[in-house]
């Protein structure tokens, strides 16, 4: 009986069905007002506006490389937390044939600076000193030609570029090749300007002063707590720091200067490389690209939150730079420095920035957090004008209101 129940119910509910009229198209058409039809593959207009920025980048990239005759680029666009668009163009050396991949490893410059500032952040959290320690608490022997000067300075003075001495201070001496601690100690002989903390005047020498300050604290080098703290953990697997790596590196950019008849390669020079924190760094695009992540917050458990806070906050104006009033004109409201990287108020968005020269290389990096986006841009050409304006340029074009197709 337990069997029946089913069958007879079954039987039922169809004989009911069947006995039912079928609806007319009229009755249809009633029934399916005010309903919304659902597309099983609707377009995503959030994600075709980005497919549109990382189109129109693109033709930009390549229509001003052709335009400069540049000798090879790359460049990466991070959105969310994901690589939107990677691309490499051009050659490792002009005659030859290998070409810039993702793995190409470039210098740096001072876009350098950024990293030594996290790092310095990184330390800070674990306890090895604090932003405002002085420098003499941890180096007894620095000094400066003021004492007052030499007992004031503090950690976050010299990252932030408010170290009170004259601008470039002690730039002879890195032209000279002489080693970091030898640069460090003719830093008594620079010329004391202001009160630390007080103005802006762009710095290598001093800035380079973490890595003295981190050796000393750590009891390891500037270069493995750069490895083991950030490019390994990062997952940046071609970025180094110094000559002799870039060196051992098969797969590198060479470095490009522009001549009467073209772009010449020339060779990797030694000298700026003795100040690591300042124009150290080694990097390829798909390691920058990871960079770029861990700045904007993805990487939480390698660049604590509160460290982005601190190398992020604006600590001094740099509004009287016109290098940069003029690069970024019109939009440019507000620049400030943070610890290793500049901020501009461009067009009510908060930017994070910094560019980076030395012969032969000339990369650059941008990023919005609020937004949620980055670009990186590095080439083997010396001073150009598309390095110039490129992050400006793919930030018109993040914020342009339409985009055409």
């Amino acid at each position: 009986m337990k069997l029946v129940y089913p069958a007879i119910l079954v039987s039922f509910i169809l004989s009911f069905y069947s006995c039912q009229p079928t609806p007319s198209a009229a009755e249809l058409a009633e029934a399916s007002k005010g309903q919304e039809v659902i597309l099983l593959h609707q377009p995503d207009p959030y994600q075709e506006r980005l497919d549109k920025v990382a189109i129109q980048f693109d033709r930009y990239i390549q229509q001003k490389m052709q335009e400069y005759q540049l000798p090879g680029l790359a460049y990466a666009i991070v959105k969310d937390g994901q690589v939107l668009s990677m691309h490499s163009y051009g050659f490792r050396k002009v005659g030859k044939s290998d070409t810039i991949n993702e793995n190409t490893s470039f210098r740096l410059a001072s876009v350098s600076k950024g990293f030594a500032a996290v790092l310095a952040g990184v330390l800070v959290e674990k306890g090895y000193f604090g932003w405002d320690d002085k420098i003499v608490e941890h180096l007894p022997g620095f000094k400066l030609s003021k004492p007052q000067a030499t007992n004031n300075l503090s950690l976050r003075h010299t990252l932030s570029q408010t170290s009170g001495l004259s601008k470039y201070s002690g730039g002879s001496y890195i032209y000279q090749g002489l080693s970091y601690p030898s640069i460090l100690k003719k830093m008594r002989f620079a010329k004391v300007e202001n009160t630390a903390g007080k103005v802006y005047a762009y710095q290598n020498a001093i800035f380079s002063v973490i890595h003295q300050l981190s050796e000393a604290t750590t009891n390891q080098s500037y270069e493995m707590l750069m490895d083991s703290l950030l490019f390994i953990p990062l997952g940046m697997k071609n970025a180094t720091l110094g000559y002799q790596k870039m060196m051992q590196q098969a797969n590198k950019g060479l470095p490009h200067i522009r001549r009467k008849k073209g772009w010449k390669a020339a060779n990797i020079r030694k000298n700026w490389y003795n100040v690591p924190p300042a124009a150290g760094v080694n990097a390829s695009v798909s390691d920058m690209a990871k960079w770029l992540n861990a700045m904007l917050g993805h990487y939480p458990e390698v660049v604590p939150p509160s460290v982005l806070k601190e190398v992020f906050s604006r600590h001094i104006p740099i509004n009287d730079d016109s290098d940069y009033y003029q690069t970024w004109f019109p939009g440019l409201a507000q620049a400030s420095y943070g610890m290793g990287w500049r901020i501009f108020d461009y067009h009510q968005h908060k930017i994070l920035y910094h560019g980076g020269y030395v012969r032969g290389y000339r990369p650059e990096i941008g990023l919005c957090p609020k937004e949620d986006v980055g670009v990186v841009f590095l080439t083997n050409a010396s001073k150009n004008d598309l390095s110039s304006a490129c992050i400006k340029a793919f930030f018109d074009i993040y914020f342009a209101p339409e985009l055409p197709s």
